[in-house]
């Protein structure tokens, strides 16, 4: 059987076609773009057409081979808003504007956060989907939420422009913090709780099932045949969670990308009072799993980075800065990753600097300093959040499984194995590619499920494993990364 699907991450986007011979699957990539916000008036946007017109391109380069169905993985939170006609009538704004600051501190008046938490199992965090109503709701684009029909999650849109069908997919809707997870429906109570219209939220449908068939006019312009649009893990996370390579029920992974999202997998939402304050996310998953995770802020840092050094003209690739730290002395500098300062685009390398300066360390001036000190920061982050993860489920993993583009950096992966002490598993690197195309076999039969899923996986990737240095002055350098991140 073969499919496409596509990739949409915070930095670009991919289309893959995938072939399952019932034993293994094989992944190509068809087409890649760049996806960067774009900043006007002060706001920051999505280019949702230009997103779309590069989807209909992949299209167009896989219809020669043929293909019977396609699914959309995406980053979440993010939504666009269709008038009575089907028309959309906003701009899809992302998830880092500016606008949702201060947000979440006022919206605690209309609800006790604890309460939100019980009943959403979402983790409080700035950029989820309603902080973001909250801030239209109080701006002055509300009367766009009182004129519009629908709201559809970035993946949702597209299958949308696609198929014609409006759907919220599970695991995407479940990250919104308007899904109430206990009663499996949208949450009245907190939609009037900040005056926002319910009936702009469509039907939840679950991952793995055929949503429709593409339009006439899909087929006109691009040349492909008949195929179906298939709901997958929407979240790109649950999609890649799908293709974490595990035959064990407990293991930790770390999707590993702009964001790593680290956690492990449960039966149930974990809300009680740890879980809680660790800010820990309770996500559903595919397969009727909740992924319990925390966001980190992950390679973003040296994303942002390297658009500086790109408008310096000294570009840097991943590997280039890899390579550049192995002559950095270790653990000169250490930053939290996850400081508020780092949330928002801009001279990431004037901020690394000042919270290097705050904490009296030295500043790093080179790229492959700045590099080795985010690398380990990550590192060290990765270690504080496993160590609550393994608290607060009450179980040890007795590996890590690091997936995703992330996957690719040797560097951080044996950074993560030391800094942890254990083994990291490495691979795929295209896991939401990988999960999504999974999804699309469970729902044509062909794949029997989510522990039949690994297996494929496991046996269709080569997975590389990094063992801990014992010996290279992580435990020292944890100790002063706590006092850094609790200061």
């Amino acid at each position: 059987m073969k499919a496409l699907a596509m990739d949409l991450g915070g930095s670009g986007g991919k289309i893959f076609s995938g072939c399952f011979d019932g034993k293994k699957i094989e992944i190509k990539e068809i087409h890649r773009f760049n996806n960067e916000p774009i900043e006007a008036a002060g706001r920051l946007y999505w280019d949702i057409l230009g997103i779309y017109t590069n989807l209909l391109e992949g299209i167009r380069k896989a219809a020669p081979a043929e293909f019977t169905s396609f699914g959309v993985d995406a980053f979440c939170n993010d939504y666009g808003l269709l008038d009575e006609s089907g028309s959309l009538i906003s701009q899809v704004t992302m998830y880092r504007d500016s606008r949702t600051e201060g947000v979440p501190e006022r919206m605690d008046q209309a609800i006790p956060p604890r309460e939100l938490y019980r009943r959403t199992g979402c983790q409080r965090a700035r950029f989820n989907t309603l902080v973001q109503l909250a801030a239209q709701m109080d701006g002055s684009d509300r009367f766009l939420l009182e004129k519009a029909h629908s709201l559809l999650f970035v993946p949702d849109l597209l299958n949308y422009f696609l198929c014609g069908e409006k759907a919220a997919e599970y695991t995407i809707a479940s990250v919104s913090q308007v899904y109430n997870r206990l009663e499996n429906q949208w949450d009245d109570k907190t939609l009037q709780a900040f005056n926002i219209p319910k009936w702009i939220f469509p039907n939840v449908v679950p991952p793995a099932v055929h949503l429709g068939s593409a339009r006439e006019s899909i087929y006109a312009r691009t040349g492909a045949k008949r195929f179906s649009v298939c709901t997958v893990g929407h979240h790109d996370t649950a999609s890649a969670v799908v293709a974490v390579p595990s035959l064990e029920s407990h293991f930790a992974y770390i999707s590993s990308g702009t964001w790593s999202l680290m956690g492990t997998e449960t039966d149930d939402m974990i809300t009680n009072e740890e879980s809680y304050r660790y800010n820990f996310a309770n996500e559903g998953g595919v397969g009727g799993k909740n992924r319990f995770l925390k966001n980190i802020m992950g390679l973003w840092l040296i994303q942002e980075c390297q658009r500086q050094y790109d408008a310096m003209g000294v570009p840097r690739s991943f590997a280039d800065l890899d390579a550049e730290s192995e002559n950095a002395r270790p653990f000169r500098s250490l930053i939290d990753p996850d400081d508020p300062l780092f949330f928002q685009p801009g001279d990431m390398l004037g901020k690394i600097k000042r919270k290097c300066r705050e904490w009296k360390q030295p500043e790093p001036e080179t790229p492959g300093a700045i590099n080795r000190c985010i690398k380990e920061s990550l590192a060290l982050a990765y270690r504080r959040t496993l160590e609550k993860v393994e608290s607060a489920v009450g179980f040890k993993v007795p590996c890590v499984h690091i997936i995703g583009g992330g996957a690719k950096s040797a560097l951080l992966n044996q950074f993560a194995a030391s800094a942890m002490g254990r083994p990291v598993l490495a691979r795929p690197y295209e896991a939401a590619a990988v999960g999504n195309l999974c999804a699309q076999y469970i729902s044509a039969g062909e794949i029997k499920g989510l522990e039949e899923a690994r297996r494929v996986v496991r046996d269709s990737f080569d997975i590389k494993e990094y063992l801990p240095d014992r010996n290279a002055g992580w435990d020292e350098a944890y100790g002063r990364f706590l006092e850094i991140a609790a200061g």
